[in-house]
C-alpha cells in the first residue's frame, strides 16, 4: 500500500492545481523495507532533485530543483516531508515529474554558485517499473511518473535503488592508519619537535569537509584529533582512526594561540588503508599579512584559499600563472601589501575568494611539466595549496 510522503503544489496556468504525492516502493522490484517512511531509515543527511520535464526536451526542465534533506529526529525516511516544492508556472500538456534521492556526500555546489546545490540533470529511468536503472552516479532512492491535464494528483512512487548506500554515507567504518607532519608555509620547512617547541602548540586533526547549508564545512564533528608521535627532530602526528574519506582527505592544523584561524591542506583520496600527510601552518601574523593586502579586518567566514608556487627546493618561483576552474586568481604583491592580477611576484604567494572547494589548482604546462592541487573554501579555515614539482597534489 503506498503511502503519501509530500503533499506539495504545482502552480498550473489554466487547469486544475495538482499536487504531488511521494510513496515509497514495495515489491517486486526495488522494495523499500516498508511502504511507510516511519519504518524507512534515513540515518545520512540526502538531498532531493525534483524535476518537472516535457519528456520530448529533457535539457528544458519547467522545474529543477536541487535541496538538502536532513535528518529528523527518528532519523526515517519521513524527513523528506519537509521539502517544500518551488512555486513554478507549469503549462497545460503531459509532463514528466522526476523525483531522486542521493547522498548528501555525493552531491557538489555549482561551481560558479557555491551557495546552489548541483544535482545530476540526466537520470536514467525503467520503462517497466519507473525506478532508476544503474547508473553513475546512482539515486538511492528515485522514481518517476506524468502528469495529464486534468490530473488531481500526480503520484511518485520511490524505488529503494540503493537505500544502503544513503544510510551508509555518513558511517564512521573505515580503518585509516595516519602520518603527518607540518610545513611552515613562510619556509617550507618542517615543524621541529623537541622541548617547547611551536608543534607543542599545535592542534593537528584530518577529516573530510561536508556540505552544509550550500557551503562547505569542517566542523569538530566531522575532525578526528591526532597525536604527537615523534618528539624529534621533526615532529611527527598520526594514529589509527576510524573514517569514511569519500573524495578528500584534510589536514587541520590550528595554533593554540589567541585568534588563529585554522589551516587546510587537502588532497585527493586515492584508496589504501594507510595516508602519508604533509600539512601547512600559518602563523597569526602571516594571516594577517593576507587581510590586510585584502582591506579586511576580519577574516571572511566562508574563508579563502592561499596558495604558493614553488621551485623543487622550496623557493618560491616568480613569473608563474595559476589556473582554477572557473574561479579567480589573484597574486600578492612583491611588496606584500595588494593582490594584483596577471603572475606571481617574488613572493610566490597566490590567493583565490571564490573557488568552490575541491576546485583544482594548476601551474605550468609548455615546456614545463604541469602541477596540480586542490584547494576551494571552507567555512572560517584557510585552505592552503603548495605547488611544488615533486611536491604532494595539495
Amino acid at each position: 500500500m503506498k503511502r503519501a510522503l509530500l503533499v506539495v503544489v504545482l502552480a498550473a496556468c489554466n487547469t486544475p492545481v495538482p499536487s504531488l504525492q511521494l510513496a515509497l516502493a514495495g515489491p517486486p522490484s526495488q522494495a523499500c523495507p516498508s511502504t511507510a517512511c516511519m519504518e524507512v531509515p534515513m540515518n545520512c543527511q540526502a538531498v532531493m532533485s525534483i524535476r518537472i520535464i516535457d519528456p520530448m526536451d529533457p535539457a528544458s526542465p519547467y522545474l529543477s530543483q536541487c535541496v538538502q534533506v536532513s535528518t529528523n529526529r527518528s532519523r526515517s525516511m519521513c524527513a523528506i516531508a519537509n521539502v517544500d516544492l518551488e512555486s513554478t508556472p507549469i503549462p497545460v500538456r503531459d509532463l514528466e515529474v522526476q523525483v531522486a534521492l542521493y547522498p548528501a556526500t555525493e552531491i557538489s555546489v555549482e561551481p560558479t554558485n557555491p551557495n546552489k546545490l548541483q544535482c545530476p540533470t540526466m537520470v536514467m529511468y525503467s520503462a517497466a517499473t519507473g525506478f532508476p536503472v544503474e547508473q553513475s552516479p546512482s539515486p538511492a532512492l528515485g522514481g518517476h511518473a506524468f502528469y495529464h491535464p486534468g490530473d488531481e494528483t500526480v503520484v511518485v512512487t520511490l524505488g529503494c535503488t540503493d537505500l544502503a548506500a544513503l544510510n551508509e554515507s555518513c558511517v564512521v567504518s573505515n580503518q585509516v592508519a595516519i602520518t603527518a607532519t607540518i610545513d611552515d608555509f613562510e619556509t617550507r620547512f618542517p615543524v621541529m619537535g623537541g622541548a617547547s617547541s611551536l608543534a607543542d602548540q599545535l592542534w593537528v586533526s584530518v577529516g573530510e569537509p561536508q556540505v552544509a547549508d550550500s557551503r562547505f564545512v569542517l566542523g569538530p564533528g566531522d575532525l578526528r584529533l591526532l597525536n604527537r608521535t615523534s618528539e624529534g627532530p621533526i615532529a611527527a602526528w598520526g594514529g589509527d582512526i576510524d573514517y569514511q574519506f569519500h573524495k578528500y582527505v584534510c589536514l587541520d592544523v590550528l595554533e593554540a594561540a589567541a585568534q588563529s584561524t585554522a589551516t587546510l591542506r587537502c588532497k585527493a583520496v586515492t584508496g589504501g588503508a594507510n595516508l602519508d600527510l604533509r600539512g601547512v601552518w600559518m602563523a597569526k601574523e602571516q594571516v594577517d599579512e593576507i587581510l590586510n593586502a585584502l582591506s579586511l579586518v576580519d577574516f571572511p567566514d566562508e574563508g579563502l584559499t592561499v596558495g604558493m608556487v614553488v621551485d623543487a627546493m622550496g623557493n618560491p618561483v616568480e613569473g608563474a600563472v595559476v589556473s582554477a576552474n572557473q574561479a579567480t586568481v589573484s597574486y600578492l604583491s612583491k611588496q606584500r601589501d595588494s593582490f594584483d592580477t596577471g603572475q606571481t611576484s617574488a613572493t610566490g604567494i597566490f590567493l583565490s575568494r571564490d573557488a568552490v572547494f575541491g576546485t583544482e589548482f594548476s601551474t605550468g604546462g609548455g615546456s614545463q611539466p604541469t602541477i596540480y592541487g586542490v584547494g576551494g573554501r571552507v567555512a572560517n579555515k584557510v585552505t592552503v595549496v603548495i605547488l611544488q614539482p615533486g611536491g604532494p597534489a595539495s
